[in-house]
């Protein structure tokens, strides 16, 4: 009753002020939430209530001190960053962007924040999510995270984590999902000769390496891949090192139509070493190293010039 007695001889101008504090104090969260988060990129050098929210992450997972959590992203906190990261099977940077705070949080339906727009875009980018991109985490969006975890052989609960994010890390953007699968059968019936001269084209184009001499420009469906993947060593089937030297232009190729240790001009990317290999990649389809997992995406499934150089 003294507590009461004290607040009915505060200024009624200043209760109400008071009431707000106290219900704000009562209801605020114990952990962040995903919608704490900007669209930035959390990194070495900052020091703001993003980086606090991103601490409380890794203090919960148990890869920072509460004693480190200082509101500033200094190297202890990248180091948890970094040991997070690799122990999830995601790209190893030590900053934390979109994958990586959406792993910690990780997003279910009814999310609304900019993190669930880089996972609509990454959906999107491998053919699961055929809507607009609006950082809603809806029914679509929840389907199309079921859809993908099916098809990666995750157990399909919905709920982007850390094994969803760490298997788009490896997930080839080529993979053919069921949807693309159904609405590419009507057609390809409707037009089987023209698939079979196609075939037929490609067959003898790849028939043997040698029949793709110096100068010659082949058609070619062309993805993106990085060094940085879920058991990958960085190393190429030729032992290039990608991960020491992530701008290098090296394309994974089939030695069947383009030898290994070619070099070869691709339209939009440039010179580069057919220096790696792949197990989808088969026939007249080539493989571009870039150095991030965005960039990967980002570029997406093209059809590319390709010349043999020599």
């Amino acid at each position: 009753m003294g507590k009461l007695k004290f607040v009915e001889q505060i200024h009624r101008s200043h209760f109400v002020a008071i009431a707000v504090t106290l219900v704000a104090l009562l209801f605020v969260p114990l952990t962040a939430d995903a919608s704490d988060f900007g669209s930035e990129n959390l990194q070495d050098g900052m020091e703001h209530e993003h980086v606090e929210k991103l601490q409380e992450l890794l203090v919960e997972a148990e890869y920072l001190s509460a004693d480190n959590a200082s509101g500033v992203f200094d190297s202890t906190t990248q180091d948890a960053v970094s040991s997070y990261q690799e122990s999830k099977g995601l790209l190893v940077d030590g900053i934390a962007g979109p994958q990586t705070l959406s792993a910690l949080y990780s997003l279910e339906k009814g999310d609304e924040n900019t993190l669930v727009e880089h996972l609509q875009s990454d959906l999107q980018a491998f053919g699961y999510f055929g809507s607009t991109v609006d950082g809603v985490f809806g029914s679509l969006t929840e389907e199309a995270v079921k859809g993908f975890q099916t098809d990666a052989g995750l157990s399909a609960d919905g709920v982007a984590g850390p094994k969803t994010f760490s298997a788009m890390m490896t997930f080839s953007p080529t993979a053919t999902t069921e949807q693309e699968t159904a609405t590419s059968e009507e057609p390809e019936q409707e037009t089987a000769s023209a698939s079979t001269e196609e075939a037929t084209a490609t067959e003898s184009q790849s028939s043997n390496a040698s029949s793709s001499p110096e100068g010659t420009t082949i058609q070619m469906e062309a993805t993106a891949y990085t060094a940085y993947c879920d058991g990958c060593s960085g190393i190429t089937a030729t032992g290039i090192d990608l991960r020491n030297d992530p701008h290098a232009n090296v394309v994974a190729v089939d030695p069947n139509v383009i030898p290994l240790g070619s070099r070869v001009y691709v339209e939009g990317y440039g010179e580069a070493i057919a220096g790696d290999t792949g197990g989808a990649i088969n026939g007249n389809k080539i493989d571009l190293h870039v150095p991030t997992r965005e960039e990967a995406l980002n570029f997406g499934r093209q059809t590319v010039s390709v010349t043999i150089l020599n």
